[in-house]
């Protein structure tokens, strides 16, 4: 049976030049051929972001292959392959040379029949974490604000993150609390309740989203700030929340240690991010990224272990779906069912149960939740991380 497997789950574009390796098993490998083909993540409309194809054959029996790229130039020799003799351009090819990078390019390594059928598609995630990019991305994709989900599954998400954030906020935040939005966007604070026992400050680099959100909700302080560094002084702050943040920075732990320097110790960081190793990536053998500017998805024990570093104990953890409804058996990428050809009202019940299913296995879950407390001076603590909520 046919398979290609990438050794290689990530790789970095930033300087439109990388490699990445695979490991193929082919019989009667004259039957097939090989495309890597690269659109922006999780946005594939031909032309526009479509960077191009390049097919090779492949050698019989299992076999290591190394394929270069350079997109210095995008054009037929942008990628080949690397063979003993040097290397070996494509065979066939159609490539933009108007293509605009995103943060996050998908690379398939699509094997084909000779005949065209698709036999197995394989991912590999490309970061392109450049400043100018990110600036470009979010201009041209969060251009408008709000969240507004057409789709059953993205609404029930967002619904069921709201009520379980609004537990945690009530049992973890005291009355008369200072409490710092990291990367607010709109606010959950704000989407949840408009007012709360504390006081929240509200940051994010969007001026015109908090100018709109400053005349809804003008108990809360808005305030113009990155995640990292952030304007406030040392120890400012009892709580902190980082709602869907980290996995947008080029490096979490810089973000981690803002927030640790502007709580106090015992202060409490809630944390919420996408699972870089949730059940689909896993069946799947890959590292797809949930969103096309995730430059920085980390998996369950990762975050642990980030947390540690940065100077907390996490206390609780939890997460939100559990993927069971996927495409097991397909050659295919192991997708999600429930949102893609299930994403529709019937299924809604399904859905309810398996996002509060989540909770059960945070480890796979779709999203993750995390409640961390600063250490304090000379605290060595017990990390009960394995409990839900």
């Amino acid at each position: 049976m046919a398979r290609i497997l990438p050794l290689t789950p990530t790789i970095d574009l930033t300087s439109r030049r990388g490699t990445l390796r695979f490991e193929s098993r082919l019989r009667h490998a004259d039957r097939y051929l090989l495309a890597v083909d690269l659109y922006s993540h999780l946005r594939e409309s031909h032309p526009e972001t479509h960077l191009g194809y390049w097919v090779f054959p492949l050698p019989e029996g299992v076999t290591l292959t190394t394929i270069g790229l350079d997109f210095t130039t995008i054009g037929a020799a942008s990628v080949w392959k690397e063979t003993a003799g040097g290397r070996q351009p494509a065979v066939d090819s159609w490539h933009n040379p108007r293509y605009v990078f995103d943060p996050v390019v998908g690379i398939q390594l699509v094997l084909r029949t000779r005949g065209g059928r698709v036999v197995e598609n394989r991912f590999v995630g490309a970061k392109v974490t450049d400043p100018a990019v990110l600036r470009s991305y979010y201009h041209r994709v969060h251009a408008g604000h709000g969240y507004t989900p057409a789709e059953p599954f993205l609404f029930e998400l967002h619904a069921a993150m709201l009520r379980k954030l609004e537990r945690i906020f009530r049992a973890e935040i005291p009355q008369g609390a200072r409490v710092l939005d990291a990367g607010c966007g709109r606010s959950l604070f704000t989407e949840i309740r408009p007012d709360w026992s504390f006081m929240v400050v509200a940051a994010d680099v969007e001026h015109a989203l908090l100018c709109e959100r400053q005349r809804e909700f003008p108990s809360v302080r808005w305030v113009v700030a990155g995640a990292h560094p952030l304007p406030f002084r040392d120890e400012a702050f009892d709580a902190v929340f980082a709602g869907e943040l980290i996995e947008h920075l080029v490096d979490p732990r810089q973000g981690l240690a803002e927030f640790n320097r502007v709580l106090h110790g015992g202060g409490v960081l809630i944390l919420t991010t996408p699972n870089r190793l949730r059940l689909a990536n896993l069946v799947d053998r890959s590292e797809r990224p949930y969103s096309p500017d995730h430059l920085s998805e980390v998996s369950f024990d990762e975050a642990h272990a980030l947390l540690g570093e940065a100077g907390f104990e996490v206390e609780h953890a939890s997460g939100l779906h559990l993927e069971l409804m996927l495409n097991w058996f397909s050659s295919q990428p192991k997708l999600d069912r429930l949102q893609r050809r299930w994403n529709r009202r019937w299924a809604v019940p399904l859905m309810r149960a398996l996002l509060a299913a989540g909770a059960l296995a945070p480890r796979y879950s779709l999203d993750m939740i995390f409640v961390a407390r600063k250490k304090t001076p000379g605290h060595l603590g017990m990390n009960v991380g394995g409990s839900s909520f």
